[in-house]
């Protein structure tokens, strides 16, 4: 069992909100997709926090709404504004939160596919609800990412094409490495969030290439493994733009990880002539809508 996928949109003032203005809210943003949601249980919350949690079909996944008194918070002692730093600077700057609805998916995911259909569904339910209560901001529990409502709406908005992409889903945590035996200093980068689709997080050999580089890749890479979902295994390669390809390798933990890690080897090398380029839009079996939510 993976982590569940859980959306948090604090409230800076409470409203009522219904099962159907949420389905409505579905429908709506997209069209595409009305014949596979439904309502699983009724509910729904008066502006004075009374009433009960709704439970809404996302294609073969269930997602819930919960409405809780005041600030969200994290499952353990940590200090969210510590953990997940808000989008528009000091959350102390801001409107008191009077309360925050929880997007929560209900089913376990025991593979990259389950989990891509799960994380979907959750997206949409809560672009859904941007447009039905007042939300300050959504935070992305799994990858600890605080996203401004409608920048979420539009990432969500494109989950029912090819090109879309998760970087709404993860957040990048950058370390300084050891210099190079050429005193050329080095940065090692690591993810949160790609745990619960993989069971495990990926993070970078220590890399002299430029920061921006190394970004590119990890985010091609991040994006090709959510959305395609291959079997991944060790010493495995992927081809990657500009005649570069990466290695990745299992490991039992990492440098900043002391967890299982996918471990990332980004090797300059000739161009690939066989394989899939993340240059290239893959060929397309329907895209991601019709791949999670069919």
């Amino acid at each position: 069992m993976r982590e569940p996928f859980v959306a948090l949109l604090p409230l800076t003032h409470s409203v009522d909100f219904t099962h159907d203005q949420i389905l409505s809210r579905l429908t709506g943003l997209f069209p595409s997709l009305t014949s596979k949601l439904g309502v699983v249980r009724a509910g729904g919350f008066a502006a004075g926090g009374e009433g009960g949690p709704c439970f809404l079909a996302v294609g073969p996944n269930v997602i819930s709404v919960h409405l809780y008194p005041g600030p969200p918070r994290f499952d353990t002692l940590e200090d969210i504004d510590g953990a997940c730093p808000a989008w528009f600077g000091s959350r102390g700057d801001h409107p008191k939160i009077h309360s925050h609805v929880v997007v929560y998916s209900e089913q376990d995911a025991f593979h990259p596919a389950e989990a891509l259909a799960a994380a979907a569904a959750v997206s949409m339910v809560a672009a859904a609800l941007i447009s039905v209560v007042p939300v300050e901001e959504i935070i992305w529990k799994t990858g600890r990412v605080s996203i401004e409502p409608q920048a979420f709406q539009r990432a969500a908005l494109r989950l029912t094409i090819p090109e879309v992409k998760v970087s709404h889903w993860l957040t990048w945590r950058r370390v300084e490495g050891p210099l190079s035996p050429q005193g050329v200093p080095s940065l090692i980068f690591h993810s949160t969030g790609l745990a619960p689709f993989f069971g495990r997080e990926l993070e970078t050999v220590a890399s002299i290439l430029p920061q921006p580089e190394v970004e590119k890749r990890v985010l091609a890479v991040t994006d090709f493994l959510i959305l395609h979902g291959p079997p991944v295994f060790d010493d495995m390669p992927l081809y990657v733009p500009d005649h570069d390809y990466v290695r990745i390798r299992l490991r039992d933990r990492g440098v900043i990880d002391t967890k299982p890690v996918f471990l990332l080897r980004i090797e300059p090398g000739p161009a690939a002539t066989t394989g899939p380029s993340f240059g290239q839009t893959l060929p397309a079996k329907g895209g991601f809508g019709r791949r999670a939510i069919s």
